[in-house]
């Protein structure tokens, strides 16, 4: 991804405690890790379970909804790069879900009509209209009379926000989003950041003009880098690469997660970074961007400048040396997991190391395999 669309992505995300996108193959084992990984935000009193359990709920229903309308299948429309996206995002503890996906232009009106209808009534109305629907045989092949969107406002409390983006004569891209706000004693609360479906539309837009088919933004722990490694490897097993396995492709995503989670800035118990991987012209791009400690960032720039002007021979050479001698820094910051990322790379690396404040700078590295 260029440096200038990253820029916007982190400008919009940067503040997230947790932001996930995707974009790609929707799959059953798919929503298992992305409600994996929105796990790892919930621990605590019982209120909080009860949120996880909701927000997992409408996850799975948004998915859903996806599949349920995303007959379409891009590919064979001659659109991939409206493939499926997913969203979810947790801002100061209210967490925003969003989905999107290619549906037939003369669905639209229909839709737009039900999610207002929807909006109108008020949660007594809406359990009713529930059980009514649910009693009906009034299904249609779309998703029937609306069960899963009047599903969704009920668990969520709010209105339903939907964006319609016309792609052509007949097709349409269809993005639906949904509100999970925090409850403070038996009283929803109002956001406390205004997160319109509009900023999902960016967000995905900005992902498809540079074929990134996920975005991570959180806390790096091991135990959220499983779940995102597993999502990636659904999502690129049937990319052809050019000339690279993905044994070396998995190599490196590895190498540059854990520089996140080794090497990142420490701040209230996290360690904070943006991670995302690109597919185009059977190529894979993956940047990752993290903040460091700026006497840590001196070191970066110095051994990045020392390994990008030699040659995958001399970097080979230098790795045996680091391994014989021992890393330079007390911590293990030896560049070892470095020179693996340059020598897999099918072009130089392109970094960038910005200051931000007297402790921390933001290190950003792009790499193609």
């Amino acid at each position: 991804m260029n440096w200038f669309d990253f820029q916007n992505i982190y400008s919009i995300i940067k503040n997230d405690q947790l932001c996930l996108l995707y974009r790609g193959d929707f799959a059953d084992e798919i929503t298992i890790r992305l409600i994996d990984l929105s796990d790892l935000q919930f621990h605590g009193p019982a209120d909080r379970l009860n949120m996880r359990k909701k927000v997992a709920f409408l996850m799975a229903e948004c998915f859903q909804n996806v599949i349920r309308h995303g007959e379409i299948s891009p590919y064979e429309v001659g659109l991939p790069q409206y493939s499926g996206f997913f969203m979810t995002r947790n801002i100061s503890g209210d967490y925003y879900i969003a989905s999107g996906n290619l549906i037939e232009r003369q669905y639209v009106t229909n839709l737009k009509e039900k999610i207002e209808n929807i909006n109108k009534l008020s949660p007594v109305e809406l359990k009713d209209l529930y059980m009514k629907v649910l009693g009906t045989d009034g299904l249609s092949s779309k998703g029937g009379a609306g069960l899963g969107l009047i599903e969704m406002a009920r668990k969520s409390g709010r209105k339903l926000e939907s964006y319609f983006r016309d792609i052509n004569e007949k097709l349409a891209f269809f993005y639906l989003q949904i509100l999970i706000g925090v409850v403070d004693n038996n009283v929803l609360r109002d956001p406390l950041d205004n997160h319109s479906i509009t900023n999902s539309v960016e967000l995905n837009e900005l992902l498809t003009k540079n074929n990134v088919i996920m975005a991570y933004q959180g806390d790096f722990r091991q135990d959220s880098i499983l779940p995102l490694l597993n999502m990636i490897n659904r999502n690129i097993q049937n990319i052809q690469t050019e000339n690279y396995s993905y044994k070396t492709i998995f190599h490196v995503l590895v190498e540059m997660l854990q520089n996140i989670m080794h090497h990142g800035y420490t701040y209230n118990d996290k360690r904070e970074g943006i991670f995302t991987i690109a597919v185009s012209q059977k190529k894979f791009n993956i940047c990752a961007a993290n903040y460091v400690e700026n006497d840590k960032s001196l070191y970066l720039k110095e051994i990045l400048e020392k390994f990008l002007t030699h040659s995958n021979g001399e970097l080979k050479d230098m790795y045996k040396q680091i391994l014989r001698e021992g890393p330079r820094e007390p911590d293990g910051g030896a560049g070892l997991g470095l020179i693996d990322i340059i020598r897999s790379s099918s072009e130089l690396p392109d970094y960038k190391l910005i200051k931000i404040d007297d402790e921390k700078s933001l290190f950003y590295l792009n790499v193609v395999i």
